[in-house]
């Protein structure tokens, strides 16, 4: 696919409220691909905050960027590119949220060396927030 066409096709995309797809042509680093720039809506995870995680994220709440590479997809890889970079997001934040009571130890907590290993995810989940 031309990344024209995938920036199009990403822009459009619709998920959860207050989740906005904002892709761009990365092609001055890497040819065929598109970086897109994901916000959501998230509360405040910290441990302080357990259970109830009233606090939100302000003003913009949380975000994350991914490279697409596009090239060689369709409308539907496209699509399911997407849905995969949702999938992380979402297992990022339950990674966050999970905690043990009575200490609220998140025994997963990827932004934690520990939880990071625990989780298998060794290499960090460094595409989330400003990095």
């Amino acid at each position: 696919m031309r990344v024209d066409s995938a920036v199009q096709l990403i822009n459009s995309l619709v998920y959860k409220p207050g989740w906005t797809f904002m892709a761009n042509s990365h092609t001055n680093r890497f040819e065929g691909t598109v970086k897109v720039l994901v916000t959501y809506p998230a509360l405040n995870s910290d441990r302080d905050q357990a259970p109830d995680y009233d606090s939100p994220i302000e003003p913009d709440g949380a975000r994350a960027t991914f490279p697409i590479i596009v090239n060689d997809l369709d409308d539907t890889g496209i699509y399911r590119a997407i849905l995969d970079i949702i999938v992380k997001i979402e297992t990022h934040e339950a990674r966050e949220f999970l905690r043990v009571e009575p200490t609220m130890w998140a025994p997963f907590h990827p932004h934690r060396i520990e939880g990071m290993k625990r989780f298998g995810d060794v290499d960090g989940d460094l595409a989330f927030g400003l990095c």
